[in-house]
């Protein structure tokens, strides 16, 4: 891909295709589109350092969602975060909440810090810092956003949100802060790091990772899964209705 606009319209053809086959795969791309779109906006207003090379950065970064969402489909190997992610798709017992942080999980916690790394500039890492934090900013501002269209889908998950994450952080929204400020570490490791390191430093967050997925899948606390199948019994519409709502401007 070269443009952003390419990465909306891919975008676009997996969340038609989940819409047709009625799959939970289309909740997360519907909400990768809203931010990638916003992004966009920033770009064409010149709100970066470098909006070239934040282009590149949001290209790089949609690529990898692309080649994990086609190798899976393709029957071949994806890391280990995306195969948590994509496993998700398959229970029948998740809510949307639920498919929505195995996404976000599994591109913020791993993806971002490789894409960052990826495009900085190696003999001025930092460099590209104010920026790495101004999309970082954005991805926060989806943060409430997100939240108000999913309790059109369940009227009370905002207060629940709020509850759940004082148990157990896997199951809030405001769990993605501390990942996308752990992207801007892991991005500097990696940056500095040789290729055998990074490998090797990529491959121990993978798992972590994938990890933090089954907490997300699975909650520890058998109270959180008693109320997640509440939640699932309670949620309203049907799948093609609740992906628009997490798609389109309201």
């Amino acid at each position: 891909m070269n443009s952003i606009d390419e990465v909306l319209q891919r975008l676009d053809a997996i969340i038609g295709q989940s819409i047709q086959s009625r799959s939970p795969g289309g909740y997360f791309p519907a909400l990768y589109r809203r931010v990638t779109a916003a992004v966009k906006q920033d770009i064409e207003r010149g709100a970066f350092d470098s909006n070239e090379r934040m282009e590149q950065l949001d290209i790089h970064f949609a690529q990898r969602y692309f080649d994990a969402f086609e190798n899976h489909a393709e029957g071949k190997p994806v890391t280990h975060s995306w195969k948590a992610a994509f496993a998700g798709q398959e229970s029948p017992s998740l809510i949307v909440l639920q498919h929505l942080l195995l996404g976000m999980n599994a591109h913020i916690s791993l993806d971002l810090g490789i894409s960052t790394a990826a495009i900085a500039d190696r003999g001025d890492p930092l460099a590209i810092k104010e920026d790495f934090f101004r999309i970082n900013a954005i991805l926060g501002s989806f943060i409430n956003d997100t939240q108000k269209r999913l309790t059109r889908v369940f009227g009370p998950l905002g207060v629940i949100d709020h509850l759940l994450g004082d148990v157990d952080e896997s199951l809030s929204l405001f769990s993605i802060e501390y990942a996308r400020d752990k992207a801007w570490t892991q991005a500097l490791e990696l940056i500095v790091a040789d290729e055998p390191t990074r490998e090797a430093l990529i491959a121990q967050r993978d798992k972590a990772v994938a990890g933090f997925s089954s907490r997300i899948a699975r909650p520890r606390n058998l109270t959180l899964r008693l109320l997640i199948r509440l939640i699932r019994l309670a949620e309203k519409g049907d799948l093609p209705w609740r992906i628009e709502v997490l798609k389109n401007h309201y």
